[in-house]
């Protein structure tokens, strides 16, 4: 009969050397696995903080743009100079604030169920025919033809266009925070 005082210990030591190996194995595996998992969910939830930044930046800088536009038809409307350098560079500096917040030039073949894209892309038109349009004005002076042009028509639509887009940003907008907070 084998001496079970040295079989005992010997079985006992493997066992033990076997479920320290496993442990040594598996605990790194599922702590990795879970430090994935966190970083997977941190990287969604910086692109979704990043989208939402994006969104709010775009109501922003479009109306900052148009604001632009609006003071100086109005002046151009009173009779007033406008000073076409001071002009030129806060359309300039709203123009690629706006531009750098997702508005784009209208692109061919636009897909319709982008509808943020589409009407950021139509209000950038507008702004930057209007920009050209004012400019243009400013340039021949106030006192020059029959009087200021009436942009109130143009000026109306862009406002009904952003009121669009504020719209539809508040949806996506509220759609992302939805995500980030479950």
């Amino acid at each position: 009969m084998p001496d079970t005082s040295t079989v005992v210990p010997l079985i006992t030591g493997l066992g033990g050397a076997v479920i320290g190996a496993a442990a040594a194995v598996y605990v790194p595996m599922r702590q990795r696995r879970h430090q994935s998992r966190d970083e997977e969910r941190a990287f969604h939830e910086r692109i979704l903080r990043e989208e939402i930044s994006r969104l709010t930046q775009l109501r922003t800088t479009g109306r900052a743009w148009f604001d632009v536009l609006l003071r100086a038809h109005q002046s151009l409307g009173a009779g007033l100079d406008v000073d076409l350098d001071r002009f030129d560079e806060e359309i300039t500096k709203t123009s690629l604030g706006a531009a750098s917040a997702g508005y784009q030039p209208p692109r061919p073949a636009e897909d319709p169920s982008r509808e943020v894209e589409n009407l950021s892309a139509e209000i950038f038109d507008e702004l930057q025919d209007l920009s050209w349009e004012i400019r243009g004005r400013i340039v021949r002076g106030p006192g020059t033809g029959e009087g200021a042009p009436d942009f109130s028509r143009r000026i109306d639509r862009i406002k009904d266009l952003r009121a669009a887009l504020n719209v539809r940003l508040l949806e996506r907008i509220e759609q992302l925070s939805r995500q980030l907070s479950r």
